[in-house]
């Protein structure tokens, strides 16, 4: 079956990779401390690494499967709720676009990581608490807004130290 246009198939190393990757972004996710309003975590690295390895294509698969497996080996504060995996889809895909077969540059780290962050946590997630929990949506925001105006300074160091350093080991992407 042929493949569709710009979607690579994967092959049997691929596959382990992307799960290796899927179950190294699940355990990142659970490294998190804070109440579920401005929880901190280390998932971004789990996101950021299937991007660079995979794309958008199979790194938004890649997403789906770590947030479902998540919730189903360790459950979701909250319940269930399928707008963090449409956030996880859209944070992988934007970092692909910046970092998928691409050198690794300041730029496009900090812009790949502000845009998640504007997007994806400030926009998509601070919507899905006020849905999830019913806070208001201005009083979600406000309480997230100071964690997301530091935190990705520092995600932003770590994701380029992390993928210089991956960068130089010989891993097939």
């Amino acid at each position: 079956m042929p493949m569709k246009a710009g979607i690579k198939k994967l092959d049997l190393q691929g596959l382990v990779t992307l799960a290796l990757l899927v179950a190294m972004n699940v355990v990142l996710q659970k490294i998190s401390f804070g109440p579920a309003t401005v929880k901190v975590g280390l998932g971004f690295i789990g996101s950021a690494l299937l991007a660079y390895y995979f794309g958008p294509f199979w790194g938004g698969i890649g997403a789906v499967l770590s947030d479902l497996l998540k919730s189903a080996v360790f459950g979701v504060e909250g319940g269930f709720f399928p707008g963090f995996i449409l956030s996880a889809i859209v944070g992988v895909v934007i970092y692909a676009l910046f970092l998928y077969q691409k050198p690794i540059k300041w730029w496009r780290i900090i812009a790949s990581t502000l845009l998640v962050t504007l997007v994806v946590n400030v926009l998509m997630n601070t919507y899905w608490i006020h849905l999830l929990y019913g806070l208001d949506l201005r009083a979600a925001f406000l309480q997230r807004i100071l964690k997301e105006l530091i935190t990705p300074w520092i995600q932003i160091v770590v994701l380029y130290v992390i993928l210089n350093a991956l960068q130089r080991v010989k891993i097939r992407r």
